[in-house]
């Protein structure tokens, strides 16, 4: 058996010893003891730490080694707590009532208008924050959801969907590149507000500049826009000091006027994947850095 292997199947037995551990433990013992381990997984050699600073080394190369490290330390806590707070979801032990409490929203009002004219959009965003909470709080707050996800290996078939779907969000399982964009053009004609995350190198995407790298992204939430003329609907959720959530939905992202040289999807592209870089620029404890972003990056 490969690592690789080997570390898929031990994720998911972490995920069901995580779930043991929600259904008895307090949510602030469990908070606690993600700060533990955070500090125990920051001080140790291993592979995807290894990984997290040579990508905070690219995205901050004017911070000193102890000053990135400090990023990956508490980013890694908050990574871990959202995996609990993920349990408490799946067990039942966090009812409606405490996913609303442990969320304050902004900028509703860009969706608001959407859901009562009837017209579906793309909620564009990245791996930041516990954003399967964020998905979560809309749906029980009424908007009509649904979410972009691809099933982790060694984990049973539809995990994450039948999870998603206990609070009526709408799983949309990646399995090819066109098998998902008929899912999400559908979606978007049953007018429902579609979660895109477009920050993880994507082996057919368009190369743009993220952070300084020429890097390739997903070019199917530009072209949609273009195309269906849906609106791009930027939004995150970051966690404060106290372990509650701010969710933060941002105005339209609008598509660009370009020259006859250049390449409209190029453009417009980069122009969400800024706002991708801006918000890990201004929250970078809650990027998910263990992932090699920067693996196909090109001169």
């Amino acid at each position: 058996m490969t690592g690789k292997k080997i570390a898929g199947k031990a994720s998911f037995q972490l995920v069901r010893f995580l779930l043991f551990l929600s259904r008895f433990l307090p949510v602030k013992a469990s908070y606690a003891i993600c700060d533990f381990f955070a500090s125990i997984g920051s001080s140790l050699d291993w592979n995807r730490k290894q990984v997290a600073l040579a990508n905070l080394d690219i995205a901050f190369p004017e911070k000193t080694d102890q000053d990135r490290l400090a990023i990956f330390k508490v980013s890694l806590a908050k990574l871990l707590k959202n995996y609990f707070e993920i349990c408490f979801l799946t067990s039942g032990k966090w009812t409606a009532s405490d996913v609303s409490e442990a969320v304050t929203a902004s900028g509703l009002e860009h969706l608001d208008g959407l859901k009562y004219s009837g017209k579906g959009a793309l909620l564009y965003s990245g791996h930041i924050g516990n954003f399967p909470l964020m998905v979560i709080w809309l749906a029980l707050k009424g908007y009509p959801v649904a979410v972009v996800y691809k099933e982790a290996k060694n984990f049973p078939d539809d995990f994450f969907g039948s999870i998603m779907s206990r609070y009526n969000v709408t799983p949309l399982k990646y399995k090819s590149d066109p098998s998902l964009t008929a899912l999400i053009i559908r979606s978007l004609k049953e007018k429902k507000i579609v979660l895109i995350q477009n920050d993880q190198s994507h082996p057919h995407g368009v190369y743009i500049n993220f952070f300084n790298k020429s890097v390739p992204s997903l070019a199917g939430p530009a072209l949609l826009s273009m195309r269906l003329g849906v609106s791009v609907i930027p939004a995150y959720i970051i966690r404060d000091s106290d372990d509650h959530h701010h969710l933060t939905i941002s105005p339209e992202i609008p598509i660009k006027d370009v020259s006859e040289d250049e390449d409209p999807i190029i453009v417009n592209t980069q122009e969400q994947i800024d706002w991708i870089a801006g918000i890990v620029k201004t929250h970078p404890t809650e990027w998910l850095w263990l992932h090699k972003r920067w693996k196909r990056a090109r001169s």
